[in-house]
């Protein structure tokens, strides 16, 4: 009886941890921007706009490629590639370079890509710094610009970058 009642409690000890290790495995990036939009806030084109229209101080990052930036950016974006993001963020040093004071951790910030799967994992990336003012501009530059021609020059979205 007492075997029993020790083999059944490992074997539902065996399931819980089967099925626990397999809870946050994605297959690619499209995947962890889809799980993680919901915990980040987005700006919408019309939003960005307003924000530009008002002069409103706030920092326009772009995450894509330098490539990409050369092709098309949204005037008076600042390029951090998405791989370097999390180093550059809070670095005086590049902040000077570009001649912009680094932001501060309440600053308001709007990240941007291709289209919105980068930016995503970006913004979180950013939140989970310290960052409590960050935005993701929804659809990215696809969205800012629908002529903006996708199908030439770099194309994060399709491999191991996500959009």
């Amino acid at each position: 009886m007492i075997k029993l009642k020790l083999f059944q409690l490992a074997s539902a000890f065996f399931v819980l941890v089967l099925i626990s290790g397999c809870a946050g495995i994605y297959e690619n990036g499209k995947e962890i921007a889809a799980d993680t939009l919901p915990n980040i806030e987005e700006i919408t084109v019309d939003e960005l706009n307003s924000k530009i229209e008002n002069m409103e101080e706030f920092f326009l990052i772009d995450v894509r490629q330098p490539a990409e930036f050369e092709k098309a950016n949204i005037a008076y974006s600042t390029l951090i590639p998405r791989g370097v993001l999390e180093f550059k963020i809070g670095n005086q040093k590049f902040w000077e370079e570009e001649q912009w004071q680094a932001p501060e951790k309440d600053s308001d910030i709007v990240i941007y890509c291709k289209k919105g799967d980068r930016g995503i994992l970006a913004t979180k990336a950013l939140a989970e710094l310290g960052y409590s003012n960050v935005k993701n501009l929804s659809g990215g530059i696809i969205a800012w610009d629908p002529e903006f021609d996708s199908e030439s020059g770099t194309d994060q979205d399709e491999g191991g970058c996500g959009g």
